[in-house]
């Protein structure tokens, strides 16, 4: 059973309160009484590290300290994309009832904050409506329509009351991060609040930070509490993925999250005996246009780029074709692993025909003319010349760049390659100042429903200049919100698969981005000096970034032990 029909099983017959539902996987993995101590050293091409532990913060884990979703707050429970497992951690349990519209969780007693105060059931339904209050904190959508209301009934029972049953919500609800009651409550403004003195349920305490590095110490008081093995965690930020290889190959730190360049000869051969790499394909890396401001407005336009786009190139450039191109029913957005169970093969008849030569022919027939080469748009002036937005430093995009800069070349449209450190890349991706954007999908899930979720903004985009957290590409489809609110209220497969089917055919007719290469987690580490990581055939957690804010990354944290 794969967990999406086992999440609508659990909907479609629930008069009775079952215990819990879905597949979960163990809390304890390794063996007993593994070697405890040691400080375990990460780095990351983060330029800089941003004076920021808030765990509700609007940009996500891009705005604050790496660690704050990892080793400082967690979530109810831990959703594994690749397995399907769900690992309890705030949560013990949880079940539907009345049809669908109840979602009652127990959570774990005898836990304790990082102050001493208990956790109960309180702090819970507090975050939760802590985030309708203050609407801009809910990036992961908690607060969809169907949810009428949140309610700790006792110290160990939150109670979700929903309007109608909503078959897609449990890893927004089972993944939201927690915070203290006591704490936030005098919060007044925690959108901007930054969170100096962070008290969390998580394994690890905030113990020094600067610009370039956070340190994290053990916390003695966790619950787990042979948990963890580590002494502490370290996460430094440099300048590129280049800087973080060599530090990991070097032995100055043994783990990372990076696209490292044709891994297998320049990574794993310099030291065959601990250098190792496990990089599941989890979602796609995409190439945003901005479909409100700018030349990508126009639809003709986003479907010529559509046609020069060789994702194979991109494959070799970026990855020397060790992850996929996302050609073909890719194209829908919808992961290589769902896409025999979601995207109807007719849909293929939409896929444009490929090449400068045929693209240059639409662009043509709907106005637009060359001026010595280059292109200018229906009665109007060449177009000017466009950035290509990635992060500074990522050899990857950097690379993906490159090739896409040479594909525009030949429709006659000039770019250049904007490289931003971290934070501003993510704020320009958000507030949608940028032509073309190179960056990943979100919201993975068990199918195409999460990702396009996040992607498409249900909600309709922002006004120009105001912040998205996910639909950067700024794309508004009623047609599509009421395909993916109807997915979301049934538990009807055919029904399903047919309002996914509508997505995808609009995708692949309105191009609001163009589906490039498969994206790995990027899970890069050493063996030299600590063991228990996971891997293909150990995936207790899906290969995510060490500062994600899914519970995945704490995973690592709980697991990982001296050799």
């Amino acid at each position: 059973m794969t967990r999406g029909q086992a999440l609508a099983g659990a909907l479609s017959s629930l008069a009775i309160v079952a215990p819990l539902a879905g597949p979960v996987a163990p809390p304890l993995r390794p063996p007993a009484g593994p070697p405890r101590g040691g400080m375990l050293h990460v780095v990351m091409p983060w330029a800089a590290v941003p004076d920021n532990f808030n765990p509700l913060a609007p940009g996500g884990a891009g705005a604050t300290a790496g660690g704050t979703g990892s080793v400082l707050y967690e979530p109810l429970m831990y959703d594994n994309v690749l397995t399907g497992d769900l690992t309890p951690m705030l949560a013990t349990a949880y079940a539907w009832s009345n049809g669908g519209r109840t979602l009652t969780i127990d959570v774990r007693q005898g836990v304790r904050w990082s102050d001493g105060r208990p956790l109960s059931a309180a702090d819970v339904a507090f975050t939760f409506n802590y985030l309708h209050e203050h609407p801009a904190l809910d990036v992961q959508g908690d607060w969809r329509a169907p949810l009428q209301s949140v309610k700790a009934v006792n110290a160990s029972t939150v109670v979700l009351q929903y309007s109608q049953p909503d078959t897609v919500v449990l890893p927004m609800v089972l993944g939201q991060l927690v915070v203290p009651q006591h704490i936030w409550a005098h919060v007044a403004s925690p959108t901007t609040f930054t969170n100096p003195h962070p008290v969390g349920s998580g394994p690890f305490l905030l113990r020094s930070w600067d610009s370039n590095q956070v340190v994290y110490t053990r916390n003695p008081h966790y619950w787990q509490h042979d948990r963890p093995y580590l002494n502490g965690v370290t996460m430094s930020a440099v300048k590129s993925n280049d800087t973080a290889q060599l530090l990991v190959l070097d032995g100055q730190a043994s783990y990372t999250y990076d696209a490292i360049t044709d891994p297998v000869h320049t990574y794993v051969a310099a030291h065959p005996a601990w250098n190792r790499f496990w990089w599941p394909v989890t979602a796609l890396n995409l190439l945003y246009m901005n479909t409100q401001t700018g030349p990508f407005a126009d639809l003709t336009l986003r479907r010529a780029l559509a046609m020069v786009v060789d994702d194979n190139l991109l494959s070799q450039r970026a990855y020397y074709g060790a992850i996929p191109g996302a050609g073909g029913l890719g194209l829908t957005g919808v992961v290589p692993s769902q896409q025999a169970e979601w995207v109807p093969g007719p849909l293929a008849s939409l896929l444009p025909p490929k090449g400068p030569a045929a693209a240059r022919r639409l662009l043509v027939s709907k106005g637009y003319r060359y001026v010595h080469g280059l292109l200018a748009a229906p009665g109007g002036k060449v177009l000017p010349t466009l950035g290509i937005l990635v992060g500074a430093g990522w050899t990857d995009f950097v690379s993906i760049a490159q090739a896409l800069s040479g594909e525009l070349a030949t429709i006659g449209v000039r770019s250049v390659i904007d490289q931003q450190p971290w934070a501003s890349y993510y704020s320009s991706a958000q507030d949608g100042h940028f032509d073309l954007l190179v960056s990943w999908s979100n919201g993975n899930g068990p199918s195409p429903y999460y990702e396009y979720y996040y992607l498409l903004g249900s909600a309709g985009p922002a006004q120009p200049g105001a912040p998205e957290n996910t639909d950067y590409e700024r794309f508004s489809s009623p047609y599509v919100d009421s395909l993916l609110a109807n997915f979301a209220s049934t538990t009807d497969p055919v029904q399903q698969r047919a309002d996914m089917a509508g997505v995808e055919k609009t995708v692949l007719e309105q191009w609001p981005f163009i589906a490039l290469t498969g994206r790995p987690s990027f899970f890069d580490y050493s063996t030299r000096y600590f063991t228990g990581w996971p891997d293909a055939a150990d995936p207790y957690n899906a290969g995510e970034p060490p500062g994600s804010f899914d519970g995945g990354a704490e995973q690592v944290y709980l697991n990982v032990h001296l050799s």
